[in-house]
């Protein structure tokens, strides 16, 4: 009885740890609330509740979309008019916190978000484009992709998770990205210098 107990409580502990126990803690929401505002609470208990809570059971598809849209909600701002640099790789804490960020901070707020929920970053890229405005304007962008197979020979085999475009869409239905410059394979590859600030920051989940 007591070894069942035992195993009982370490699968409740566990679970509890995988499904945002892990990610947004109530020390974080605390925090949150403290240095930002009530908002910001109320933006961390949505992640919690509404995303990593209520889509654990969903399929695969179901948890990009939905994460992907509810993210996008965030307003858009640029590195140098909320951190006063003109690059700079904001935490999904900073960013949910502050409740505004630029594209990068989308693609990592989604990254982490969708892997607390179970999809491998294995098949989660930051990926680096250029994408045409509607005035025909190339831009330097980051999206996040999502590899539907391990070794994709196809266009239609990658999915865009992109703030300028709330729709989730194979790679071939994007006309607007011109270019892939790289793909970064996150903490599933070797890490830049700008990663490994990141996962710090990450780690002591930096408001």
């Amino acid at each position: 009885m007591k070894i069942l107990t035992s195993l009982l409580l370490f699968f409740f502990v566990s679970t509890s740890t995988l499904f945002g126990a892990q990610l947004i803690t109530n020390k974080l929401i605390s925090d949150a609330q403290r240095k930002y505002n009530t908002f910001a609470k109320n933006r961390f208990l949505a992640i919690r509740k509404k995303l990593i809570k209520d889509l654990k059971n969903a399929n695969d598809m179901k948890k990009l979309n939905v994460v992907n849209t509810w993210v996008n909600y965030i307003k858009y701002a640029s590195d140098k008019k909320v951190y006063g640099v003109s690059d700079y790789w904001a935490t999904l804490y900073e960013f949910v916190g502050k409740g505004r960020g630029d594209c990068e901070d989308y693609t990592i707020a989604k990254y982490y978000i969708l892997k607390e929920l179970g999809i491998s970053p294995k098949r989660l890229k930051f990926t680096y484009v250029v994408y045409k405005n509607r005035r025909g304007k190339r831009i330097s962008h980051m999206v996040l992709s999502y590899l539907k197979v391990p070794k994709p020979r196809k266009k239609s085999d990658i999915l865009i998770l992109d703030n300028n475009n709330r729709l989730m869409l194979p790679a071939t239905k994007r006309k607007d990205i011109v270019k892939v410059v790289k793909m970064i394979n996150g903490d599933t590859g070797a890490k830049s210098k700008k990663w490994k600030k990141l996962e710090a920051g990450m780690r002591r989940k930096k408001l």
